[in-house]
């Protein structure tokens, strides 16, 4: 008897094994995110500068895809510096090329349409504090200009001026 005891529990046993692997079926595709391609807006932020004490920059990315970055630095003097060029959006980065391809900025797109700037590497910047520089957008350039409801009367346009017709 004590075979068929110890046959019966082999098979409970192995019937609860047999029973208690989940079979897990393959996930299902998810959609791609897409990365929005509309970036153009004026920033702001700083630039890391080895001989300087700050480097300030206010950059318009435009809809046709060029830049004009005004920059700031300060050493012993204030100079200011109005550099054109063009950016173009990959994945989720931006690419600025300045002063007939001389000068290379990248830019990893952040929380809330934010840039970062990446290092040659293609690593977020840090400085000796661990601060980032982030440019911050001040606000997003209009896709089209707003049409003017036909209906309203134009505040702006002259009102007719009422005349004394008695004195002519």
């Amino acid at each position: 008897m004590s075979g068929k005891k110890l046959l019966f529990s082999l098979c409970a046993v192995a019937l609860l094994v047999a029973c208690s692997e989940e079979k897990s079926e393959p996930l299902p595709d998810l959609q791609p995110v897409e990365i929005p391609k509309d970036v153009p807006g004026l920033y702001s932020g700083r630039l890391p500068c080895d001989d300087c004490t700050s480097r300030m920059v206010r950059m318009t990315l435009s809809e046709d895809s060029s830049v004009v970055a005004t920059q700031l630095t300060l050493r012993d003097t204030m100079v200011t510096d109005t550099l054109r060029g063009t950016y173009v959006v990959t994945d989720s980065s931006i690419k600025i090329s300045l002063s007939d391809n001389q000068l290379h900025w990248n830019f990893k797109r952040i929380k809330f349409g934010n840039l970062r700037y990446m290092t040659s590497a293609g690593v977020p910047y840090e400085d000796k504090d661990g601060l980032h520089a982030d440019f911050i957008r001040i606000y997003k350039a209009p896709l089209k200009p707003v049409a003017r409801n036909s209906a309203e009367p134009d505040s702006s346009a002259e009102k007719p001026v009422a005349t004394d017709s008695s004195k002519e």
